[in-house]
């Protein structure tokens, strides 16, 4: 369910953070055509912040638009899931070697909170919850490393797309939303015991389980209709 907030927001924003929750939850499916009269209409907006949300869209990957034909929901893709592993590995796993030299022990104790909050919103069955706090906690990680363009490039990789495909992939199917879980879990621990190379392992393991759940969860038929190529 969409929740909507327009009074304590600036239209522009509440348009843009309304619409990319539409499409991370399949409220706007792949493929849907996003016109700007309609969506105004729904959002109880005008025209300007629904145009101005769809290009920030179409910039965070959510929206492709085509010159005369305005613009759709982007479809999933088998190839985008792996240029997803690639740019996360390619942005995090050189950095981990900064994150277990700088995290401090009152750091490492706050992200602990999140993730006892983490695993309550799995128990709950949060979708949203739960991806908000995934996202929280990589950030959190990183922030240590006093990189911020780092942490925008984090921000990118596994906000909004990476939960569109979590959505799909992940929350329905028990065994994949454990192994997401555990992943998370088990990444926490690793940077506590301030081994890089033990994080990359243990990071490297269980995207790997998890990996192989996605292509089990890839057949099922309320899965691929969200993907072009599944």
């Amino acid at each position: 369910m969409v929740r909507f907030d327009m009074n304590l927001r600036t239209h522009k924003r509440a348009t843009y953070e309304t619409l990319r929750d539409m499409i991370v939850s399949f409220d706007l499916p792949p493929g849907e055509r996003l016109v700007e009269k309609d969506l105004a209409a729904r959002l109880g907006v005008s025209k300007t912040p629904v145009r101005e949300a769809i290009a920030l869209l179409e910039a965070e990957g959510l929206v492709e638009a085509t010159p005369y034909r305005g613009a759709i929901v982007r479809w999933l893709s088998r190839n985008e899931i792996v240029e997803q592993g690639f740019l996360i590995d390619a942005i995090e796993m050189p950095a981990y070697q900064i994150v277990v030299e700088r995290i401090t022990e009152a750091e490492l104790a706050t992200i602990d909170r999140v993730a006892k909050d983490l695993v309550r919103a799995r128990r709950d069955r949060d979708e949203q919850r739960f991806g908000e706090l995934a996202v929280q906690i990589h950030l959190m990680l990183f922030a240590c490393t006093g990189f911020p363009r780092l942490l925008d490039l984090i921000r990118i990789v596994v906000g909004p797309v990476g939960l569109r495909y979590d959505k799909a992939l992940v929350y329905p199917f028990d065994a994949s939303w454990d192994a997401l879980l555990a992943l998370s879990l088990a990444r926490i621990e690793a940077v506590r015991a301030r081994d890089a190379a033990g994080v990359r392992d243990t990071v490297a393991e269980h995207r790997r389980r998890l990996l192989a759940l996605n292509e089990v969860t890839l057949a099922d038929p309320s899965v691929a209709r969200y993907f072009k190529d599944a």
